[in-house]
């Protein structure tokens, strides 16, 4: 039972985390003028629309994982640089913000309410992990869409010829467990802050 109960609740916070991350930088870029996203059906929070099965399965082995990234169009936008910075930087905002709200309800259920109990802490969990690990320089995360915005165009031509390569080398340290030494405290300090303001 505590096996299956993991499962589904690991299952559930992951597409919460990934569905509401997509569908946030559909609708910002969106409103800022990008019809790709609608053309694209993106702008939902079906949850199937916004599934990546790499991305779901990594997130749940290892907690680093992603969603199936919405395409964007940054040349409607008035604003282009600031544009890209706020469809990268929202998303993860709002995984924050749910976060805040999963830790709310988290406290305000009673300790017998099992399953909902972890179902609202997995939810809390994920949602941090995702914001954590966009703050990393590897794509598909979103600190890349960052850097694009903020780098001067002959840096991150650089960088995007590595990109792959760094992908790689990220993804061999994430599974031998080196990349938890960064991770940790990091979450640690969101969690602490959560826990702080709440």
């Amino acid at each position: 039972m505590d096996f299956i109960l993991y499962l589904v609740a690991t299952s559930i916070a992951i597409i919460i985390a990934t569905t509401f991350h997509e569908f946030t930088r559909a609708a910002v870029s969106t409103a800022l003028g990008d019809p790709l996203p609608r053309e694209r059906k993106r702008l939902t929070l079906n949850p199937l629309k916004h599934f990546e099965p790499v991305g779901f399965i990594l997130m749940f082995a290892v907690g680093f994982g992603w969603g199936k990234p919405v395409d964007t169009s940054s040349y409607r936008y008035k604003n282009r640089k600031q544009g890209i910075l706020l469809t990268a930087i929202l998303p993860n905002v709002v995984n924050l913000i749910i976060a805040v709200i999963a830790a709310i309800l988290s406290d305000a259920v009673s300790p017998t309410a099992l399953v909902l109990q972890t179902i609202l802490v997995s939810i809390y969990r994920y949602n941090v992990l995702l914001f954590v690990f966009n703050l990393f320089p590897v794509a598909p995360m979103d600190m890349v869409k960052v850097l694009s915005a903020v780098l001067p165009a002959n840096k991150y031509y650089s960088y995007s010829m590595h990109e792959k390569t760094i992908q790689m080398v990220f993804l061999f340290i994430l599974f031998l467990g080196w990349v938890d030494f960064i991770v940790t405290p990091i979450y640690g300090i969101i969690t602490t802050f959560i826990s702080f303001i709440l």
